[in-house]
C-alpha cells in the first residue's frame, strides 16, 4: 500500500495515500476555534477546514509547517479537509506486514502502529477518521 510520510516536530508520519487527495504548499489560514482548527483556506474557490495534526493528535508543534493534505472522506466523496504538517518527506510503498502494531494498552487511538526504515522509525497514524467523524462532534 502507498504511504505518505512526513515530519513533524524531528519523528516521522505515514499516512495512507489513498485518503489523501492532493498535497499543497501552505496558504494564508483564517483562524476559527477550537483549538485543534487551524482555520479556513481557500483552495481553487473552496472554502476547506485546515486541522492542526500536532494539535489533533497532541505531539509537540513543528516551529512551521510548510504543506496541507487535502483530506478526503472516503465515505462523503464531496467533504474534503485540510491537514497542516511540517514537511511531507517521501511516498512508500509499505507491506502491511511491515507495520509492527502498537501496545495493547496505548491510548493514542490516532496510532496504527510504527514501520521501522534503515534510517528511521516512522508511526503509522490514522486521522481520516478522527478529522471526519469524532472532532467534528466536539466543534
Amino acid at each position: 500500500m502507498q504511504m505518505i510520510m512526513f515530519k513533524m516536530s524531528d519523528e516521522y508520519y505515514l499516512i495512507s495515500a489513498k485518503s489523501v487527495e492532493e498535497i499543497i504548499d501552505t496558504v494564508p489560514i483564517t483562524y476559527v476555534p477550537p483549538n485543534w482548527v487551524k482555520g479556513l483556506i481557500n483552495l481553487r474557490g473552496n472554502v476547506m477546514t485546515v486541522i492542526g495534526l500536532s494539535e489533533l493528535i497532541g505531539i509537540p508543534s513543528p516551529e512551521k509547517c510548510m504543506n496541507i493534505l487535502i483530506m478526503k472522506n472516503e465515505e462523503n466523496e464531496e467533504e474534503r479537509k485540510g491537514l497542516l504538517i511540517e514537511e511531507v518527506s517521501e511516498v512508500v510503498d509499505i507491506n502491511e506486514e511491515d507495520i509492527e502494531l502498537p501496545p495493547e494498552k496505548s491510548d493514542q487511538t490516532s496510532y496504527v502502529g510504527v514501520v521501522s526504515f534503515e534510517d528511521k522509525v516512522a508511526n503509522v497514524v490514522n486521522v481520516s477518521k478522527m478529522i471526519f467523524e469524532e472532532n467534528t462532534a466536539k466543534a
